[in-house]
């Protein structure tokens, strides 16, 4: 499942380097002072950061740090207005614009903005229509009813799943949707260990197939963990949680510090390598979850006085996989369900597959490494198009240990 996006004109996801974003903000109550930028010096700053290496621009004149005083819109659209006009008639980089207003987005998109990083989360009724109009990029950042209300990767998942959703059905391009799990102590409920968790977790988002903003720069959890209560000293940190971000799958990272960052960036992007993924004409096959390998499992089992057999036997029993599959046909969903359940796996299927609906679809093969093993094997003497089906799952599994990956 090979996750593919465009935030304006730029191209995001798993074939593409990880896309630095780097921040003008025009709000002097942010959390971080000295990222305060003045609207007669923003056009300098933003040819300083493309200097350094951002891809990308994002420009916003609202804080939503805990305890910031609310701003109108008018004051909003006066701090905004006349900086993003300069630096949009000077600079060759894609803008995108930091509000959780509709009105302001159908502006800032006017004028020439190409994203809308939205960290209410479509809380604005009228902000996905807004941007389905323009034909915009946007980022949703996980909320329910306030920004960053969402405390566990569970709840995120789902909250933006509907919220992707929603957007796509009001015309928003899905090709021009980004996530943000929206790390950071947006509520005082949000601790740190909240934000931590998430980051962990970070590479379940895949399963919404869009690509993943990390948003981590110098926030309190980093402050916390590492007594650092200044913002300006909290660099170190910022750029071990944006390691860790990049290495669990984010193609994005908006930071304050863009040349600080990008060596660590470029070197986590190097070591996560790119996904175990492997096409075969139509088909398409993605180890999208491993957990357990079964040469390792021989040794523990060799280790606590398990057989030879044994151990060979229950090495691959104890290894699962998840296998996404893309370009089946329904009858040929029916047999992998069929076949994984002949071996105690399953196969997740379309509804369509069971009403043998015409067209390509995907399907979700769950099981020990034994079980898909099995499975590859059986698929080559199968009739329609499963033995490319499983040459490609059983060289999707091969190249979780390939170092061609990490080229």
């Amino acid at each position: 499942m090979t996750i593919e996006g465009l935030l304006g004109g730029v191209r995001v996801g798993d074939h593409h380097p990880v896309r630095v974003m780097g921040v003008i903000n025009l709000s002097q109550e942010s959390f971080y002072s000295k990222s305060f930028v003045r609207p007669k010096d923003a056009v300098e700053r933003v040819m300083h950061l493309v200097e350094e290496g951002s891809d990308l621009i994002d420009v916003g004149a609202v804080s939503t740090a805990p305890g910031s005083p609310p701003i109108s819109e008018k004051e909003e659209r006066t701090r905004l207005i006349p900086a993003l006009k300069s630096i949009l008639g000077a600079a060759d980089v894609e803008i995108s614009v930091d509000t959780q207003r509709a009105s302001i987005a159908d502006e800032v998109l006017s004028l020439g903005a190409s994203c809308v990083n939205d960290v209410l989360g479509l809380g604005d009724p009228r902000m996905a229509n807004v941007i389905a109009e323009h034909g915009g990029s946007l980022i949703i950042m996980a909320s329910r009813n306030r920004p960053g209300d969402l405390l566990g990767m569970t709840e995120i998942i789902t909250v933006l799943g509907e919220r992707m959703r929603s957007a796509v059905k009001v015309g928003v391009s899905e090709e021009r949707i980004i996530l943000d799990p929206g790390v950071g102590r947006w509520v005082p409920e949000k601790r740190p260990e909240h934000d931590l968790a998430i980051l962990d977790g970070l590479g379940r988002l895949r399963a919404l197939n869009r690509p993943v903003m990390a948003a981590v720069s110098r926030k309190s959890f980093i402050g916390e963990r590492l007594n650092r209560p200044d913002p300006g000293a909290r660099l170190s940190g910022s750029l071990a949680a944006a390691v860790i971000a990049v290495y669990n799958g984010s193609h994005v990272v908006r930071t304050h510090d863009v040349s600080a960052s990008l060596d660590h960036i470029r070197m986590a992007e190097a070591i996560r390598g790119r996904p175990p993924l492997v096409r075969r004409g139509d088909v398409e096959a993605e180890v999208c979850a491993e957990v357990g390998h079964p040469g390792d499992l021989v040794q523990i089992m060799k280790r606590i006085g398990v057989g030879e057999g044994g151990s060979r036997t229950m090495g691959g029993k104890g290894a699962f996989r998840a296998v996404h599959l893309r370009g089946v046909g329904s009858m040929e969903a029916v047999i992998i369900k069929q076949e994984m359940l002949a071996r105690g796996g399953d196969a997740a299927i379309p509804m369509g597959a069971l009403r043998c609906d015409p067209g390509r679809m995907e399907v979700l093969v769950l099981g020990t490494a034994a079980q898909i093993k099995g499975l590859i094997k059986n698929l080559k003497g199968q009739p329609f198009n499963l033995p490319a089906v499983g040459e490609a799952i059983g060289m999707a599994m091969e190249q979780i240990e390939d170092p061609k990956r990490y080229c």
